[in-house]
């Protein structure tokens, strides 16, 4: 699997970090609803590949 962020290369580096901070705020803000929303998605890709770890795969 690839995770790729592909406005970055093509933005000075400080559109960069303003667009990647922009992206960033609403899941940090969420944080609090851990089981929710983005943070309730990433603890299951989490858990199954721990799963996985488990299994010996």
């Amino acid at each position: 699997d690839v995770m790729a962020i592909d406005n970055l290369p093509s933005l000075l580096p400080r559109e960069a970090s303003e667009d990647y901070a922009a992206q960033l705020l609403p899941a940090l803000a969420a944080l609090d609803r851990i089981d929710e929303g983005v943070w309730a998605r990433a603890r299951a890709v989490f858990d199954t590949h721990l799963a996985r770890l488990g299994d010996g795969a």
